[in-house]
């Protein structure tokens, strides 16, 4: 039985193995993805030492991660 996951963005079913959504285009490894992934880490473990310079590196994370879902090709 081959592992499956579902595509964030329309709910369909993918291979492990696939890099974007054949069905929507959707690419959760874009750089966007990646970069706001490392921000909300790096923002979150800041947050512990300088809490606002931390608290703008998690909003800034979330807005990257939302910016590579809407940018990502629709249907």
């Amino acid at each position: 039985m081959k592992p499956v996951y579902f595509c964030a963005r329309c709910s369909e079913e993918l291979s492990r193995t696939v890099e974007e959504c054949p069905h929507c285009g959707y690419c959760p490894k874009s750089i966007a993805w990646r970069t706001g992934v490392g921000a909300l880490i790096f923002g979150g473990a800041l947050t512990l030492v300088a809490p606002p310079v931390g608290l703008f590196g998690v909003f800034a994370g979330i807005l990257a991660v939302c910016g590579s879902y809407l940018l990502s090709p629709a249907e």
